[in-house]
């Protein structure tokens, strides 16, 4: 491979893990944090997404540059070299650990797609199954460092993109932009994390506006 074909890969393998990877992953989570408001909540947001058209599509665009970005990424990995044994700055740290959570996310994920899309769970029974899975200590401890690995990929791989792109220049913009990516990629661990625990029942949903309530007539109204 020359270096012309070997930049433009790197170019992509960055594109695609901003369009669609990091914007599904901030969604998936989001979508996840149902869980804070019970198993009827969640299973219904499930039910939801199921039901949309077009859905066996939506999902091959989603996984098809997933999975382009892994592959190519362990390609990469592979080529290159990091000195963060000899020098330990904060770009050969952020360098190494991109590279080892994106080793962990590529079983991560599998096993998450097998987990829930290929288990054969009913809809109305995702929470259920999900809160089993998770009540095991060496799956929740699975999933919390999947969750974690995600977050930081994704915010120091957006970081890289806006810098391999040109998009941000300059030492000190440089900076502000790492410590936004920074903390997005923590802001997005911890909506991650709080979903993981909503289905113990643990999670916080002090974020909701309104809860559900079932409001009693007044004594002698008439029940049409």
């Amino acid at each position: 491979m020359n270096d012309r074909t070997y930049f433009t890969l790197k170019k992509l393998h960055s594109l695609s893990g901003v369009v669609p990877t990091a914007g599904f992953l901030i969604f998936h989570l989001f979508e996840n944090s149902k869980s804070v408001a019970g198993q009827a909540a969640f299973n219904e947001t499930v039910g939801s997404i199921r039901a949309q058209p077009y859905l066996y599509f939506l999902e091959i665009g989603l996984i098809a540059p997933i999975l382009f970005h892994a592959l190519l990424g362990i390609y990469i990995a592979k080529k290159a070299s990091s000195n963060v044994g000899s020098y330990g700055f904060r770009a050969n740290w952020m360098y190494w650990l991109q590279r080892a959570t994106g080793y962990l996310l590529f079983f991560f994920i599998g096993f998450h797609l097998y987990n829930t899309r290929f288990a054969g769970v009913a809809s109305d029974q995702m929470f259920q199954y999900l809160a089993a899975e998770y009540a095991k200590p060496a799956f929740f401890v699975f999933y919390l460092l999947g969750i974690l690995s995600a977050a930081f990929h994704m915010a120091n791989g957006l970081w890289g993109f806006l810098f391999a792109w040109g998009i941000v220049t300059g030492q000190k913009s440089q900076d502000m932009v790492w410590k936004a990516c920074m903390g997005l990629g923590l802001a997005v661990a911890l909506i991650g994390v709080n979903a993981l625990l909503g289905f113990s029942g643990r999670g916080l949903d002090w974020f909701q506006h309104e809860k559900t309530q079932i409001i009693a007539a007044p004594a002698g109204a008439a029940v049409k």
